[in-house]
C-alpha cells in the first residue's frame, strides 16, 4: 500500500514521523508532500524524510488563504497524479482533502482543536481523527460530523514525545547557564484566523514579569520579523533566538518552563511534566481544558493572571515520557481502514 502524508506545518512532521516508521514496518510505502513554511521542510530534512515541496506561504486575509488553499490543492494534484497513492493523511491540511477527492484517493484528517471550520473535512474525508478529550457533544457543537469522527485515546503529542532519544546537547549549544532559569517563549500567531489581540497585551505583561526576575535566560521563538525585538524592548536581559531548527520535544524537555500563545509546545510541556503556561486567546478547546483540569497546564486569560499565576523558577523533578506504541497503532489502523 502507498500512503501519502501531507505535512502542511512544522509540527505535523513530528506527528507523522512515528506513523511513517510504523507503516514501513507493516510493509507500506510512504510518500511525503510538504508545504514550505514554518520550518516544515527543514524538519523533514532533520528527520531524514524524502519529500516533494508543494506550495508555500499564502496571501494575507481570508481571500488570500482561500486562494492559497485552492492553488496548493491543484499543485498537489499535479505533483501526485501518477503517484499511485492508496490513501492520504494530513493533520488539518485543507488542500489535501480537495486534491485527494480530485485524484480519487480516500483521505483521513486529524486535528485536536475543535473550533475550526469542519465543512471541508466533513465533505471530503472518510475519517476525522480527534482526541477522546473532545466529546461527541462538543464535536456536534463545533460542526464536526459525528458519523466521521474517530476519537483516539490520549493526546496527539504522545505519538512522538516518548519515541527516540532526546537531544541532551541543546542547553550547551544554546549557551544556557546551568544555574539560570530557562524559559521557552513562543509569541501568538498574529496572522492566524483565530488570533485575538488580547494575547499581545498578555505577552507584554509576561515579558515585563520575566524582565524583573534575576537569572532568567529566555529562549525566544518569534513567529514574524516584527516580534524579534519585543523581549529586549521589555527589558529582558538575556534573550536567545536560536539560529537553527532544533528537535521540538528535546528543546521543551531542556526548559524549566514553557509559555506560549499557541498550543503545541504548551501541550508537549504539560505531557512531559514541564511547567506549562498558555495565553492562547482563541476560543477554548477541550484538550487544553482537560490538561488544565488535571493541573498540567496553567491558563493565563488576562494580564492580571500573569502576576498571580506565573511562577518563574527552576523546574522540580525529571520529565515523564509516554509510551507511544498504543496510539501509533490506533492511528495507523484507522488510516489503513480508510483505504478500504
Amino acid at each position: 500500500m502507498k500512503i501519502w502524508f501531507d505535512a502542511d506545518n512544522g509540527p505535523h512532521v513530528l506527528i507523522m514521523s512515528p506513523l511513517a516508521h510504523e507503516f514501513r514496518k507493516r510493509g507500506h510505502e510512504i510518500l511525503f508532500t510538504a508545504r514550505d513554511r514554518t520550518k516544515t521542510c527543514e524538519l523533514l530534512d532533520l528527520y531524514g524524510f524524502t519529500y516533494r515541496k508543494v506550495g508555500g506561504l499564502y496571501g494575507a486575509g481570508m481571500i488570500g488563504k482561500v486562494r492559497g488553499t485552492l492553488g496548493r490543492a491543484w499543485e498537489l494534484v499535479r505533483a501526485m497524479r501518477s503517484s499511485g497513492a492508496d490513501v492520504s493523511f494530513g493533520h488539518g491540511s485543507r488542500a489535501l482533502p480537495i486534491a485527494s477527492r480530485l485524484l480519487g484517493v480516500p483521505t483521513v484528517t486529524m486535528y485536536d482543536y475543535e473550533w475550526v471550520d469542519a465543512r471541508l473535512f466533513n465533505w471530503f474525508c472518510r475519517g476525522i481523527l480527534l482526541p477522546d478529550a473532545i466529546s461527541l457533544e462538543r464535536c456536534a457543537a463545533a460542526g464536526i460530523s459525528t458519523a466521521k469522527a474517530v476519537r483516539y485515546p490520549g493526546f496527539k503529542e504522545e505519538l512522538y514525545l516518548g519515541a527516540g532519544d532526546l537531544d541532551t546537547g541543546i542547553p550547551a549549544d544554546l549557551g544556557l547557564d546551568p544555574d539560570g532559569i530557562h524559559v521557552l517563549l513562543r509569541p501568538p500567531a498574529t496572522t492566524a484566523h483565530y488570533h485575538n489581540p488580547e494575547a499581545e497585551v498578555i505577552l507584554d505583561a509576561i515579558l515585563a514579569r520575566l524582565a524583573r526576575v534575576p537569572r532568567v535566560q529566555l529562549v525566544y521563538l518569534p513567529r514574524t520579523p516584527d516580534q524579534h525585538d519585543l523581549p529586549s524592548r521589555a527589558g529582558v536581559a538575556q534573550v536567545i533566538i536560536p539560529d537553527k531548527v532544533y528537535d521540538g520535544p528535546s528543546l521543551v524537555a531542556a526548559m524549566d518552563m514553557v509559555i506560549s500563545g499557541g498550543g503545541t509546545m504548551t501541550r508537549e510541556a504539560a505531557i512531559f511534566g514541564v511547567p506549562s503556561y498558555s495565553f492562547f486567546r482563541g476560543r477554548s478547546g477541550m484538550v487544553d481544558e482537560t490538561l488544565a483540569e488535571r493541573g498540567r497546564l496553567v491558563m493565563l486569560p488576562d494580564a492580571g493572571a500573569v502576576e498571580s499565576r506565573l511562577r518563574v523558577a527552576k523546574k522540580e523533578g525529571a520529565i515523564t515520557r509516554p509510551d507511544p506504541a498504543p496510539l501509533v497503532a490506533f492511528i495507523c489502523d484507522a488510516i489503513e481502514a480508510a483505504a478500504g
